[in-house]
């Protein structure tokens, strides 16, 4: 199966091996429809484990839920996943789960064989909760990606993988154009 994910050339990093994988820019320039987009097609060709988190999740109405359930559909995959309320399950074992960090961190810590946390809206995450979420995801090979809209140049997010990423961190800047 041959799947058009209408990504530009900047997101080939999202398909490469990095732990980190970072988009930022400003709203409106569709980062998280790209990262929704490669998730799901990765998803569709391997099973893969995917929390999706960010600072604040009352409910799952906060999270990214619905923009997964919307592209599996706009990519004529919905009859592979099984989109539920709180998970969307595919065919072939893959797994989206969805959690807020600030309140959770216990439930966080639990989290066991994670390959890929997808951190929506990262410029808002504060420095305890990267201090559960970075050593949670520790499975071989796994990776953290971050969508962040940049506030401000001290925020930890912005500080910790835009103005100094670490080793291995593949980190692209978005704009309209």
């Amino acid at each position: 199966m041959t799947l058009d994910l209408q990504l530009p050339d900047k997101c080939k990093i999202l398909f490469e091996p990095h732990r980190y994988k970072v988009l930022y820019g400003g709203r409106g320039v569709a980062k998280s429809w790209f990262v929704a987009r490669a998730l799901i097609a990765l998803t569709s060709s391997k099973r893969l484990r995917v929390l999706c988190c960010r600072e604040l999740q009352q409910s799952i109405r906060d999270s990214v839920h619905k923009l997964l359930s919307d592209q599996i559909i706009a990519m004529g995959l919905d009859g592979f996943y099984d989109v539920q309320n709180a998970v969307i399950l595919g065919a072939n074992g893959s797994e989206f789960s969805f959690e807020g960090l600030r309140y959770n961190h216990t439930k966080i810590k639990s989290y066991e064989g994670v390959d890929i946390a997808w951190v929506e809206q990262a410029e808002r995450v504060s420095k305890a909760s990267w201090s559960t979420l970075i050593p949670t995801i520790r499975k071989e090979g796994s990776e953290i990606w971050l969508t962040l809209n940049p506030d401000l140049e001290d925020d930890d997010a912005y500080q910790r993988f835009v103005a100094r990423p670490p080793k291995n961190a593949a980190v692209v800047e978005m704009s309209w154009r």
